[in-house]
Formats: C-alpha cells, structure tokens, sequence
C-alpha cells in the first residue's frame, strides 16, 4: 500500500478495497485503542502517580507501575486474539426482494493458539460472539435485508474483540467480494396466466403418445407422475414418462404483462413463473433482448429468475 492509502482515516472503519478472499489479518489490518474502561484506568493511574510523587510514597508508584505494566500487557494480548486468523467466503443463496439475504463465512484459526471472545458481525449491525478452539474453523451467517433485485454486494464486516482485560478494544474491518442475487418481488395477487392468439404470451396444448417408462424423480417433476406403488415396496422415487401426453405450454411475454411501471411487470412475471413452475408446466419468457424458450424444472425456474432480477441492470 502506498502511504497515502495507510494514512487515510476512512481505512480505520471502512477498510480496504475488496478483495477475493481469504483475508488473513495481520498488523496491517488490526487496529487496536482504548474503550472507556480503558480510559478510565488511565486517568485513575495518573491520578495515583500523581498522588505518589506528591507525597514521595514508593508503595503508591510500585502499584501504579505495576497496573500500568498489566494493562500494556494487555495490549498485546487483545491484538493477538485476532492477529492471525482468516476469513474466507461460502455460498450465497438467491433470494426475492423484501427478503434477508445470507452470506455465509468461514473464520479460521491456524495458530495452536485458541482465541477468545471474537465478535463478528455488520459495520452497522449487531454481532455474534464466538470462540475458535486451535486449528479449527467456525461457519458465519450474516444477513442482510433487500428491498431491491439485482447483485447485492457484501457489506464492509467488522472483527472486534476486547480479550484479555476488557480495558482495549481491537478490531479489523473487511471488505470481501461476496454477493447473492436478488429476484424480484413476487406479486401478492395471483392473476390469471396470460390469454391471448398466436405463439407470443399464449397458452397451447401438445400432443404425443402413450405411456413410456419410468425415470428417477428429479425436482421440479410433477407430482402426480410419481409411481407410488414403486416407493411404498422402496423401489426408489421413479415418475411416469409418457410419449404423446398432452401438456400445457406457456409464453409469458413482457409486452402482455400489466403494470404501472418495469418493476411491477417484472413482479408479476416473477409471480407467473413461479406458479407455472409450481403446476408443472412448460412455460417460456420474452423480455426486451431475450427469449427462453419454453421448458419445465428448477433449471428453467432459475433461468427466468435471474433473467428478470437482472433485466436493464
């Protein structure tokens, strides 16, 4: 770092640029001062040395001393309770607007040294308290509330603890590059699917044939498929396949969808797709630029999903 970037204040609260991770912290990103206890002791020990010199007691300066030593020592051991350790990034779930998106972190301790009392939470937020056994690793969640789709980015994260004395209190903020996705808001009101001729925003029916075979179940297949016979003799999960059965599909296009404005057609678009996936049917989407081509599963819901989270972003 360059050494108009060390002396820049904003450093000590809102950290450095964000990186991919692990972080690990080392003198350069643990900052350590007083808190009030911390204050308190020093006036009380330079009341007491001033008392000492004043009436030459040698009693009253070894004890001053003695305190004044203790508490240095606490220095130290309040910045290696976090010097050291290392933070890394999990996974992050999508979730819809409105609400609170998890990030998951991993805080590792590699020293042979437990630490004590570490807090971990928001730069603006309440934390958890955890202790770190030697060699090991602790799973974070920290969450934090939508009200918009699209990337949600980390927030800055802020390591702090006050071990061994209470009287110092050490901390690091970290800015890691970790973001979860984030839907529309689903609408609330469960309008009919669009209705209309022709291919675009339409609704149609195929036909094919008769019964196939079986397959195994996957996520997102129809329950009425499931061969139920087959699970309760534990054959395994296994639905129908049928060549030739008549299916539903569906277009949901942005130029038929209502709303007042871009967020409540991507809204309602959102509500479509989830209730279209949630019957079983092949359904597609059109928005400005893009056109999914119809198909059913949690592989096309998300597909649609994040189309809509990210459209005009």
């Amino acid at each position: 770092m360059e050494l108009r970037e060390r002396l820049d204040l904003r450093r000590f609260f809102a950290g450095e640029k964000a990186v991919e991770g692990p972080i690990v912290l080392n003198q350069r990103r643990v900052f350590i001062i007083p808190n009030r206890r911390g204050f308190g002791l020093g006036i009380l020990l330079l009341i007491q040395f001033l008392a000492a010199i004043n009436y030459s007691n040698n009693l009253s300066f070894i004890l001053t001393f003695l305190l004044g030593s203790i508490a240095l020592l606490g220095i130290l051991y309040c910045f290696r309770n976090l010097a050291g350790l290392s933070i890394r990034t999990g996974r992050s779930e999508p979730v819809f607007a409105g609400e609170a998106a998890e990030f998951n972190l991993y805080l590792d301790n590699p020293s042979s040294t437990p630490r004590i009392g570490v807090h971990i939470g928001l730069r603006h937020g309440p934390a958890q308290e955890l202790n770190l056994p030697a060699g090991e690793s602790r799973r974070v969640t920290l969450t934090v509330e939508t009200n918009r789709r699209g990337w949600l980015d980390l927030p800055t994260i802020t390591l702090f603890g006050t071990f061994p004395l209470g009287l110092f209190r050490a901390w690091s903020p970290l800015n890691l590059k970790q973001r979860a996705l984030v839907y529309p808001r689903p609408a609330s009101d469960h309008l009919p699917f669009p209705e209309a001729p022709g291919e675009v925003g339409s609704r149609s029916r195929t036909h094919e044939g008769d019964f196939h075979g079986f397959q195994t179940y996957q996520p997102g297949d129809p329950l009425r498929r499931i061969h139920w016979k087959g699970v309760a003799k534990g054959q395994g999960v296994h639905v129908k396949e049928y060549r030739g059965e008549e299916g539903i599909l569906l277009y949901l296009d942005w130029s038929q969808t209502p709303g007042f404005d871009s967020e409540a057609r991507l809204s309602r678009l959102c509500r479509w797709a989830l209730d279209a996936e949630r019957a079983g049917m092949n359904y597609g989407l059109r928005l400005p630029g893009t056109d999914i081509k119809p198909a059913t599963g949690p592989a096309q819901l998300k597909l649609c999903l994040e189309k809509l989270a990210l459209f005009g972003l």
